[in-house]
């Protein structure tokens, strides 16, 4: 199987899953709602936010030994792989019991966390224990799932994830409807948890089944320095990434309310939706990505990753300008106008969400190429802005103050720093191409965003308005960036790609047909 038929079978299964998913979802959150109400909503968003910041235990193993694993995996070394994956199995066996523990040493100090404990919501800390126990308990499985990752075969651990979930989805919905008891929806949570690592982990083992040996060669000190320099640089980017993308919600809680974490938690619902997609996605380049990094020259790696770049540019171009015109219509025929942020609110979601995803690409790259060390200091800055920009502006401008503090520690630190020790240490390119390519990128999309809202305009309120608008927001930016970028290069690759793709489905359809 080629990268590109290799991306595609994990990007088809991908979309198919985080759809189906996505739409059961929001019918659970619609039940979630009606049954509960928003304080429980926002104290969901809260301990997810709070059980976030615990996985800095995880310490970037991950990233490490998977960027480890590409090469054995490609070479089919099967006795490196097994020594990795030992490694990997200690590693999180670690990882999960100090998740547990100090999740539960947090227990006691959850007032600290909210401005007004709500008197409506009863078992408090035993509500946050169960969340603890459900965060906790992947570790111990899903370290597998790393090696489906490096093979390419990521799809697998899509369909057992949508699976399960589906079938957890229709027994919240109806445990809310008969119970009306948070308890009982966690239970079903958690035990979904289970039930989704430990058929990973079998599936893993059936199809790996050299994992199983007990001869397992140690690793090679050169090995051990490796992976031991990448995890220590990883530590701070996991610690940044948590002060940055899992705080929004303790900020919120703790210098506003209870209830606008419950409000906030709807967009990001929406956001986290389409992000597991788009990581999906991006899982599936990225192993492709490792394959090529290990296999190919240096001026292939760089039309890689300007393909990656366009093509990034006008997927999260569409889906910026489809959430600043879509996200209240769709909350408010959802959930309710109640539930609603002004429009500036929104603004500043999606701008985050825009130049989050655009840095992508970029962090993609770094990581096959295993460049974690060299910019290992850049997210305690990052962090550091973010906490405090965001924690001064709360306090004055509320839940703008929060969103404005993470936009600006993303364009102060990794907007650039990200971007320079990709071209300047892996690369080996003139940086200055990229920024134009990202300035014209960012100048079509605004555009094609006015045009769109121009549009939106006359579209009437309900239902049918919100169709009307989706209709607009489906075309008009699409047909405005292929006006504008039919005649790149990376257009021509990428259409060149989808045709052969497509060509490839269609006999494989004629083929089933006349079988």
């Amino acid at each position: 199987m080629s990268r590109i038929d290799a991306v595609a079978k994990n990007v088809k299964f991908a979309a198919c899953c985080q759809i189906s998913l996505m739409a059961a979802n929001f019918i659970v959150r619609k039940a979630f709602v009606a049954a509960l109400g928003e304080e429980y909503l926002g104290l969901s968003g809260l301990f997810a936010d709070i059980l976030s910041m615990l996985s800095l235990a995880e310490l970037g193993f991950g990233a490490s030994i998977i960027f480890s694993l590409y090469k054995p995996v490609a070479q089919g070394n099967v006795e490196k792989v097994k020594s990795l994956m030992e490694l990997y199995r200690r590693a999180y066996m670690l990882v999960g019991t100090a998740v547990i523990c100090g999740g539960l040493a947090l227990t006691p100090y959850l007032d600290f966390f909210i401005k007004e404990m709500p008197a409506s919501i009863r078992h408090i800390e035993w509500i946050y224990v169960m969340n603890v126990v459900n965060s906790g308990a992947s570790y111990f499985f899903i370290y597998k799932a790393s090696l489906l990752f490096a093979d390419q075969k990521k799809y697998v651990e899509m369909i057992i994830n949508a699976a399960v979930k589906l079938s957890a989805s229709v027994l919240q919905v109806a445990a809310l409807f008969a119970t009306k008891n948070y308890f009982v929806y966690l239970g079903i949570m958690v035990g979904a948890t289970f039930a989704q690592n430990l058929m990973i982990s079998a599936q893993v083992d059936k199809r790996y089944p050299y994992l199983k040996e007990k001869n397992i060669k140690p690793l090679e000190e050169e090995d051990k320095a490796v992976i031991r320099r990448n995890v220590g640089a990883m530590v701070f980017h996991k610690l940044g990434d948590v002060a940055v993308f899992g705080t929004d919600s303790v900020i919120t809680a703790k210098f506003i309310s209870l209830s606008a974490v419950g409000l906030y938690s709807n967009y990001m619902l929406i956001r986290k939706a389409l992000l597991n997609m788009i990581f999906l996605a991006f899982n599936g380049i990225t192993s492709s990505l490792g394959n090529l990094n290990a296999c190919e020259s240096g001026e292939r790696k760089i039309r890689a990753f300007y393909q990656i770049h366009f093509f990034s540019a006008w997927l999260f171009g569409c889906i910026s300008i489809c959430l600043l015109h879509l996200y209240n219509p769709f909350i408010a025929l959802w959930l309710g106008e109640e539930y609603l942020f002004p429009f500036p609110i929104v603004l500043l979601i999606v701008l985050n969400f825009y130049v989050y995803c655009m840095r992508m690409p970029v962090n993609s790259m770094k990581e096959v190429m295993g460049l974690f060390w060299n910019d290992r200091y850049k997210p305690l800055l990052e962090a550091g802005v973010n906490l405090a920009v965001s924690v001064i502006l709360a306090k004055r401008m509320g839940m703008g103050g929060v969103l404005l503090g993470t936009l600006a520690s993303t364009i102060a630190v990794p907007f650039w720093v990200e971007p320079f020790v990709l071209f300047r240490s892996g690369l080996k390119e003139d940086l200055r191409q990229y920024f134009k390519r990202y300035a014209w990128y960012l100048a079509v999309t605004l555009s094609a965003s006015i045009v769109t809202g121009l549009l939106c305009r006359f579209s009437s309120p309900g239902f049918l308005g919100f169709l009307w608008k989706m209709v607009l927001c489906a075309f008009v930016p699409n047909i405005i960036y292929l006006l504008v970028y039919r005649h790149t290069e990376e257009y021509q690759y990428l259409k060149d790609a989808a045709i052969r793709l497509l060509g490839k489905a269609l006999n494989r359809i004629g083929g089933k047909r006349k079988g």
